[in-house]
Parts: C-alpha cells; structure tokens; sequence
C-alpha cells in the first residue's frame, strides 16, 4: 500500500498548498510594539483614551533651510492640502504676523520657529504614525518642498523606514542563508541529490508556514524577519534524521522497505524534537506582553508544519528518488569523530565536574545581565534619519514628545500641575491649554478650534517635550518621577509616550522572566521524560542546556553587552526547546546500542552514527543565527540574531563534550534493571 500512498499523497500535498494560497488572505505585518502591551497597562490604557477623546494622530517635524517667513505663509497653505494633513503649525499660529514684525517678537518663542533664517513647521496627520498611507502624504510634502533643504523627524519617519528595511530584508537573509545551508548539506552528504530532497520537504513546510500567517490577526514585523529563516534551521535535523537512518537500512533492504523502516526507527527522536521545541516555545504563549505569543505561535506552526512534512512526504522522496540518491552517491567529507569518544571514556570522571562549576558560575554571573526592554533601538536604520534628527536638534530643540491625559476637573489644578512640570530639568517645555492662553479667561469664550485641541469630553491633554529618549536608568527614573509629579495633583491620570511605554514593558516582562524558565524547563523536561519514560534523563540533558545558555548570556555580560529582554526570552526557548534535540538523539542512539552492547561500544556506535546530524544541525542553527545578526538592518533582529548564533554553537560544544560522559557516569541510574546479563 505504500506505493499507493505515495502517489496521493503529494498531490494531495500540493493542493492544499495552491488552495490555501488562493484562499487565505495576505499576511497583515504590525509594526507597532504597543500592541502587545497588555489591556491594563498605563500606556495601553492612555492610548484607547487618547483616540476616543482627540481622534488619531501623528506628527512629524520639518526645518525647512534659508527660508523667508513670506515665503513659507504662502507653502503653508500648499501643505495643508496634502491627505491625512490636518495641520501645519507655525509661528503665525501663535503671533499674527501680518501686524507684528519678525525682530519684535518674543525670541523664546521665536527661536522654537525660526533661528538664523530656518525654520520648523509641525505636520499634524490625523492617521496614527503605523499608517501607512502616510508614506504618500510625506512625498507629497516634501514634492512640495522641493526648492528647499529640508530635514525631517518624527515616529511616521522611522516607522516607515523600519517597514522598508524589514521588508527587504526576508529575500536578503534567505539568498544568504539558503546557499550557505546547501554548502554545509552537501559536504555532509552521502549523496548530491540530498540536500535536495531536504530544501524540498522543508520548502513545503515554509510556504505552509508563510500562508497561513494570513489566518492570524496580524504577526509582528520580527516574527516576520526572523521566522523563515528559524523555522528551516530549527527543523533541518528531522530530514537529516530519516536520511541518515535510510541509509542504514538500505544496505539490507530494497528502496520500500528501507523508508518504512527508516520512518518508523527515526520518528520517535523526529518527535521528540518537534515536540521539544514546541514545549520551548510554550511559556512565551504565557507571557504578558503579547509578543511572546506572536512569536511562539508562528514558530510553532511552522515547526508542525516541518514535522509533517518530513515523516508525510520524506519517505516518499527517498523512494522516488532512490535510483538518483544511489547514482550519486559519494564518500563523505565529514571527519569521523571516533577519538573524541575515546577520549571522553577516558576523562569522564574530570568532565562531571567541570560541568558542574560551567553550570554554577554561569548561573552567577548571567544574574548581573543589562537587559534593555523598549523598542528605542527598533531601527538601527539608514543614518540619513539620525543625520536629520541631529540637525534639527541642534538648531531647535530635542524632540521627544509624552502626553499626559487628566481629568476635566478645575483651572487651577491643572496650572498647579504645569508648574511643577516645567520645574523638572529633563521636561524641555510644557504644552496645555493653560500656556497658551491666560488660565483666568473663561474656557467657554475660546475659540472653539483652540479648546478642542487641548480639552475632550472628560479628559485634557498636556504635551510635554522630553530630552530623554535614549533607553537607560534615566529613562525608568524619569518615567517614575512624571507619574509621582502628576499624582501630586490628580488620583487619576494617564501618561503616554516612548518613555512610558518602555516603563510598562519593563515592568509587564521583567518579574515574569522566572516564570518563562522555569516552565519552560518543565514542558521541556516533561516532554523528555515521558518519551524516555525516565525522571533521570531530563535532568542530566536540561542540565547540560541549562549551563550552555548561562555561559551564553555570562559571555555578554562580561563583554558588557546589552541584550534585549525579549530577545533573551527567545533565544532561551529557543536553545533549550532545539538544541536538546541534538541530546536526545545521541541519546535515545545509545539507549538503543545498550540493549546489545557494553558501555563504551554502544557509545562508540551511537556517537559514530548521530554526531554527523547533531553537527550539521547545530552549524545550521548557528549560522541562521548569525546571518540575521550580522545583515539584519533591524536593531532587535540583529541582536536576537546573534545571541542565538552564539546560544546553539555553545550548545552543540557542550553536547559533543559533555553528554557521552554524562550517560557513561549515569549509565546505571538509566539504563532498565533487566539488562544486567549485559554488564
């Protein structure tokens, strides 16, 4: 019946893929992090209110060079035009200038507009800063402008950039990885079609996986950049598997039976891994700040798809393909690793505790980790911005603006709050309705286009202009002393804005992240220990992970390298939920020599024969890893990139090294009573 099989089920394979393409909408991509902080933070809660109570909006600042006030007065009425323009703010906002000359004007006020012949105009959008519309509306603008040097800043401009890199970047990181991948197969290869076969079987997991990403709400920008490129280097050891173990078994058998028996020896280590790392991802599902859970499901599918794949239509690929795989054979380049286990039963007793002080002191010195948690460092993008930006901040001010949202209560509490505002030394100016018009007027005999700016239905806004937007201590102190200023003259309030934002991440994530270990190690763990039906055998490989993502992370903190929270969460999954397949399979290998074999020969053949696939697919989780932190243009990409190039390499040294020790120390603890005519 295998034949039969084999003849329905890739077509069938194959159109579901051409159904799905057609029928599953495109893949909604979100670049904006506050989404995922949770309902009842501040900043989330501020933002609802925000748009409720002022509509969606958006700003982006332009210092136009060399420029007569005339000559802008007339540009201005130009700009406005432009869609999703609602204002364009400038001095003749504030003094009317048709009666008041530009040397008579109050220089503090003028010098926010115009200094030494340039001038900065606010643009008002009413979009928010994601939309993306808003690229059109800044090329009209600047088409407008095209007299002028301009420069330009403001969170539309670096959200658009972000977009472009992040768009451009999943081709750019697969064309590099893809060629690399096939290198590292090749040479590992007992045939030339096999690295073939392999693209092929995870090629179709891949386009599952990037389809079906239209069935979610929306999947963060760096689940985007990242997920490809993880999903092949995490599931490539299940197709190595299953052709390794064909091989084996086509020495004695003919094509069909070699498959069947190739799948049937090599799914339990397939699923333990596809389990493994599914159960790594598990506790980011739990995670408060939602991009946990973005990043865990799009993984997790694309590992269930790669699973499928590899044991539904593998088989078939071997015995399609067989004549060719047999045609093309040819030696392996691959080093055979035979001293490294003879060493190891020699020096097992030394390893036991050199494992035992790696575990220890990277567990202390991983404790003192600089953890950044904002997404201030989002877009390591093309300098042109940060060249803008500089500019304009040195002729006017920093640009970093938070809201505060309080209630419509009196007059005289809201002036008592923007005293004390304006007394902080990291608040550059303060913006409400009480500055810009004598608080003693009574608010009803406004013009209504003024009031409605500053004052909704229950709430007012302020708008303070920050020097801090750099993420540090600074920032957290601040965030901390604008809530104590504000609450000494409101109970209710909300702030919104990068610096409070990155407070809510901070606080929403950091005192979760014993949590995310500990039951990660304990899916993980469970998962191990079901399959091997043992308690002792996820300790000792848990043990080992564990020490390698501590030396890992010990590693950063003595280079004093700052490492991005989430990213730290990702990484840990990711290493302890992929690279313990590496130990499983040398693992279940020996448990299964040790049933006709002493110690040291069931090591020797169990070393021999899993060592080429836990090589070849640790080097591959490696290099993912660092092809996306060393090309990725997204800051959190690269950082995470290379955290995790470091994390696997790490993890594979630690397996080849300590692991075979490990099973020879504890032999006797694991392996069942009734093998003792063996000894």
């Amino acid at each position: 019946g295998l034949m039969m099989k084999n003849r329905i089920t890739l077509p069938i394979v194959i159109l579901i893929l051409i159904i799905s393409y057609f029928f599953i909408p495109k893949t909604n991509v979100n670049y904006d992090m506050t989404m995922y902080l949770p309902s009842d933070s501040m900043t989330k809660e501020g933002m609802d209110i925000l748009v409720d109570e002022f509509g969606e909006e958006s700003t982006i600042q332009i210092m136009i060079m060399d420029i007569e006030p005339d000559d802008l007065l007339s540009l201005k009425a130009e700009l406005i035009q432009v869609d999703n323009v609602d204002k364009v703010i400038w001095l003749d906002n504030y003094v009317d200038l048709s009666t008041v000359p530009i040397e008579y004007i109050d220089p503090t006020i003028l010098g926010t507009f115009y200094a030494d012949g340039d001038a900065l105009i606010t643009i008002v959008f009413d979009v928010n800063s994601y939309e993306i519309s808003l690229d059109d509306s800044i090329n009209s603008l600047t088409n407008i402008l095209i007299d002028y040097t301009i420069h330009m800043r403001g969170e539309p401009l670096l959200n658009s950039s972000t977009r472009e890199v992040a768009e451009n970047e999943i081709m750019k990181i697969m064309l590099l990885l893809i060629p690399l991948i096939l290198f590292l197969l090749f040479i590992s290869s007992h045939a030339w079609i096999e690295p073939l076969l392999i693209v092929i079987a995870l090629g179709f997991a891949a386009v599952f996986n990037l389809i079906t990403n239209g069935l979610l709400p929306s999947v963060s920008f760096i689940t985007m950049t990242m997920s490809l490129a993880l999903q092949l280097a995490l599931s490539i050891d299940y197709a190595l598997f299953i052709i390794h173990r064909y091989y084996e078994e086509r020495n004695s058998n003919n094509a069909k039976d070699a498959s069947k028996l190739a799948l049937k020896h090599s799914i339990r280590p397939i699923t333990i891994s596809a389990l493994t790392t599914i159960a790594g991802f598990s506790a980011l599902m739990l995670m408060r700040f939602t991009i946990g859970m973005d990043i865990a499901l799009v993984l997790s599918k694309g590992i269930l798809f790669s699973y499928l794949s590899t044991i539904l239509i593998m088989p078939i690929l071997l015995v399609w393909f067989d004549s060719l795989i047999t045609k093309t054979k040819h030696r392996v380049f691959f080093p055979s690793l035979k001293n490294v286990v003879k060493f190891q039963i020699k020096a097992k007793y030394f390893l036991l505790p050199l494992l035992l002080i790696t575990l220890v002191l990277g567990f202390f010195i991983q404790r003192n980790t600089d953890y950044l948690f904002g997404q201030s460092s989002n877009a390591n993008v093309d300098s042109t911005l940060n060249v803008d930006r500089e500019i304009i901040n040195d002729a006017f001010d920093q640009y970093n603006q938070m809201v505060i949202l309080i209630p419509n209560e009196s007059v005289s509490q809201e002036v008592s709050l923007v005293n004390n505002l304006i007394i902080n030394e990291n608040i550059l100016s303060v913006n409400a309705l009480v500055t810009q018009v004598n608080p003693d007027i009574p608010r009803e005999s406004l013009p209504v286009e003024l009031t409605s700016y500053y004052i909704g239905e229950e709430y007012s806004r302020i708008i303070i202009n920050t020097s801090i937007y750099e993420e540090s201590e600074a920032l957290y102190y601040f965030s901390d002393s604008l809530k104590a200023i504000v609450s000494n003259d409101y109970d209710e309030f909300y702030i919104v804005g990068q610096a409070s934002s990155v407070s809510d991440i901070k606080n929403s994530i950091e005192n979760q992240g014993v949590w995310i270990l500990l039951i990660t190690i304990l899916a993980v763990g469970l998962v191990v220990g079901i399959i091997f039906k043992s308690i002792k055998i996820p300790i000792i490989l848990i043990g080992i992970i564990m020490s390698a993502i501590w030396f890992n992370m010990s590693f950063l903190v003595l280079r004093d390298i700052q490492i991005i929270y989430i990213g730290y969460l990702i990484v840990m999954s990711i290493q302890l939920g992929a690279t313990i397949d590496y130990a499983v399979l040398l693992t279940n290998r020996y448990l299964e020599e040790r049933k006709t074999k002493n110690k040291e020969e069931a090591m020797i053949t169990a070393f021999a024969s899993s060592s080429i696939s836990i090589i070849i697919s640790g080097t591959i989780l490696t290099i993912a890893g660092y092809v996306e932190g060393l090309f990725s243009k997204v800051d959190s990409v690269s950082r995470i990139g290379q955290l995790l190039g470091s994390g696997a390499l790490i993890s594979l040294i630690m397996i080849l090294l300590f692991l075979p020790a490990m099973l020879l120390i504890f032999d006797k603890y694991i392996i069942k009573k009734d093998k003792k005519n063996l000894q």
